[in-house]
């Protein structure tokens, strides 16, 4: 008779169920094949569910062979693993004293008088969150190919089930979005990490399902109703926006965003993936189910890191160059200015151009499973000629250091402070509205333009195009007009008829 092997890791344990579900083995056929003992089988059995999310959803090390801890041990966990994401998001490097001492701290401040962070504890600790030493005492910068491995051995499991449109990846980037190439010099080199470089920043969350169909993005600025948000509704261009004072990303933004975009995908089964940010909480949600990448590898992860964002950014630069250039023989304009509103318009516009075989092709790069026929992405669309040309125009500057001064802009809120971490790192001066106007760089109030000086100037443009013989343009003018003019039906058929025929 086999020797029985008692002790199985979670891997093991995944494997008798993946033979279970498939072969419908019997409970004795699984204890012969896997040499242990059918009381062990039937509890793996029953306890299927915890133990698939466990390692779909958790990121747990499979060679584990202990259940999670729970109750106040489990919180000591929990927050000493929250305080050392922090710390390595900071690219500071940690000991293992360090973390020792730390999980005492964060025991006393939760009543755990008696807790003891011994070697023992620390080396469970590790082990349970796949913490090597060498990323504890290595270059932040450096990232675990082994945990990449084992991640992308599990990205096919995870995925199963979903169908292409409904694979999600959500993401943050930090935006200069005044930010001109003569100022790269400056910057160049500097920390923007706490954002102090310029206070002229937003913060855009892009979300992009595998076939390159993104979400209205959800844009954070400082002001709730910036002075050029005046007599504009800002959602109705196409973006969500949102205020506080760092515009940063806070949990209660994401929880906010995330509970409408499950109403939303309300009778379809999606699975959202986004990164261990201390701003994205861990939420059990009806239609959308929440999948974490490990820590520390989103930079060859994550589809959003891999171009999706980059190209998002170059769109966006391209239209701020035009805007720049096209200003500079405008003899009313003494210098070329840019508004939050040009900002949010340069978003939207900017994610329309995104090629959705890029999205695709960074889905596919980063280990998700797709169609042969898509292959291996090699680089995304090049649009690095186009924004060279634009900046060697008017600044001798090179186009990769502009395209790429926000590239490390923080976008939360990375505090150490260990009550932060326990109440979910929610500063009370970023978790309200900020209800205030932006500076005076925004510019002066603009005057309303009525319906028919609109129409009026709708027949100019069209004249301009005419001249310049360009197609193009005179047939978005055309369609500009037709809205103009259905806006200016409806109004009429809001007026009574005898009023319209009888009105002296």
């Amino acid at each position: 008779m086999a020797p029985v092997r008692s002790r199985l890791t979670l891997k093991n344990k995944i494997d008798i169920i993946k033979c279970y579900d498939a072969k419908k083995q019997s409970v004795r056929e699984l204890a012969t094949q896997f040499k242990v003992g059918k009381t062990q089988i039937g509890t793996i059995l029953k306890s299927r569910v915890d133990l698939l999310r466990k390692w779909c959803d958790e990121n747990v090390n499979g060679e584990t062979k202990k259940n999670f801890i729970e109750g106040k041990g489990f919180e000591i966990d929990h927050v000493c693993y929250e305080w050392f994401c922090r710390v390595r998001a900071k690219n500071l490097p940690i000991s293992g004293p360090l973390i020792q001492q730390k999980a005492i701290e964060i025991a006393k401040t939760l009543g755990r008088t008696n807790f003891k962070a011994s070697n023992g504890w620390l080396e469970k600790f590790r082990k349970r969150h796949n913490i090597a030493y060498k990323a504890i005492c290595g270059e932040s910068s450096s990232v675990d190919h082994d945990i990449v491995d084992d991640w992308n051995n599990k990205l096919v499991e995870i995925c199963e089930g979903f169908i292409p449109k409904n694979i999600f990846n959500l993401d943050e980037t930090g935006l200069f979005f005044r930010a001109l190439p003569n100022k790269t010099m400056c910057l160049k080199g500097e920390n923007c990490s706490g954002g102090k470089i310029s206070k002229e920043r937003i913060t855009v969350m892009l979300c992009v399902n595998m076939e390159g169909d993104f979400e209205t993005p959800l844009v954070i600025g400082k002001a709730l109703k910036p002075r050029c948000f005046k007599n504009i509704i800002v959602n109705d261009l196409g973006v969500t926006w949102k205020a506080n004072r760092k515009a940063w990303m806070t949990q209660e933004l994401m929880k906010e965003w995330l509970s409408n975009f499950d109403r939303k995908m309300q009778g379809r089964k999606i699975i959202l993936f986004l990164d261990n940010a201390t701003s994205h909480p861990h939420l059990n949600l009806q239609n959308v189910k929440l999948a974490f990448f490990p820590p520390n590898v989103t930079s060859t992860c994550q589809p959003l890191d891999l171009g999706i964002i980059k190209n998002f950014k170059t769109h966006y630069r391209i239209n701020l160059l035009k805007h720049v250039i096209s200003s500079i023989d405008n003899e009313n304009i003494k210098k070329p200015n840019v508004t939050v509103l040009e900002a949010v318009m340069w978003t939207t516009a900017a994610l329309k151009k995104i090629n959705k075989e890029t999205v695709t092709k960074c889905f596919i790069k980063a280990g998700f499973p797709g169609s042969d026929n898509i292959g291996k992405l090699t680089q995304v669309e090049d649009l690095s000629n186009e924004l060279t040309k634009l900046v060697s125009t008017i600044y001798p500057t090179n186009a990769q250091d502009y395209s790429s001064i926000d590239e490390c802009l923080q976008t939360e809120d990375l505090s150490l402070n260990i009550e932060d971490i326990i109440n979910d790192g929610m500063s009370e001066d970023e978790s309200h509205d900020v209800e205030q106007e932006e500076d005076s760089t925004d510019g002066v109030d603009e005057e309303k333009i009525t319906l028919k000086e609109a129409l009026q100037l709708a027949n100019k443009l069209k004249t301009f195009c005419l001249n310049k013989s360009d197609a193009v343009s005179l047939s978005l003018v055309n369609q500009l007009q037709s809205n103009f003019e259905a806006i200016a039906i409806q109004e009429k058929k809001q007026t009574k008829i005898s009023d319209f025929f009888f009105n002296k």
